[in-house]
């Protein structure tokens, strides 16, 4: 069912009410005509009674809730067609198309910008062959959630007798959707450090800040 449909009975049958009414009203106005306002009419009656019915403890019974079950689908499937023409119809207002309560989707989209904080990378576990290295961002240090807009974290490093403080001495390692990764060794690389680097991507390939460098000796 569309989202703008309600789900729940009596939502539904306000709105089909509101619908039904507009329609009936003027249907030339919304690009029908009087024979479709009769229809919509017609559909969302045989659902109005069956609704009442099947809600009223006097009158409730299995019969009368299978009834409304039937009548429901029933009507949607008539509503959901002339709702449906009615929105891609672009002779017909966006403020009408609102007043019967319909959804207009949003055709603007609003650029994602890059992101404007730095990850705070952390090495969790150093072991033969590999480390674990996680990462925060420095607005919510406590999370491991992305910063808003952010894709996943770019990684750098450099492998070499000493560390560094320079991003432009390490090269690409990898990208992560998740904020951890398993950094794995070469036998030429034990004893010597490794300094790592990241930055927040958007989908864009949009950058953040660097994070600042974070070293550990390669177990030999």
């Amino acid at each position: 069912m569309p989202s703008y449909i309600p789900s729940k009975d009596a939502q539904l049958d306000d709105w089909a009410s509101n619908f039904k009414t507009l329609i009936a009203a003027s249907p030339t106005t919304y690009g029908l005509v009087a024979s479709d306002a009769t229809s919509i009419t017609n559909a969302f009656n045989s659902w109005h009674t069956a609704f009442l019915a099947a809600t009223n403890p006097t009158t409730r019974t299995k019969a009368t809730i299978e009834t409304k079950k039937l009548q429901k689908a029933s009507m949607l499937s008539v509503v959901r067609g002339y709702a449906a023409t009615i929105r891609v119809n672009k002779a017909i207002t966006n403020e009408l198309k609102i007043g019967l309560g319909l959804h207009i989707p949003d055709t603007t989209r609003t650029p994602v910008p890059p992101p404007v904080t730095q990850p705070v990378l952390k090495i969790a576990k150093i072991a033969q062959g590999y480390q674990d290295v996680q990462a925060t961002d420095e607005a919510t240090p406590l999370s491991r959630a992305r910063p808003a807009g952010s894709v996943g974290l770019l990684v750098y490093r450099f492998v070499g007798a000493e560390s560094t403080n320079a991003p432009a001495d390490a090269t690409f390692l990898t990208f992560v959707g998740k904020p951890s990764l398993k950094a794995t060794f070469t036998e030429a690389d034990r004893g010597k450090t490794v300094t790592y680097f990241a930055r927040w991507t958007n989908a864009r390939g949009e950058v953040g800040p660097w994070s600042q460098a974070v070293s550990a000796a390669i177990a030999a």
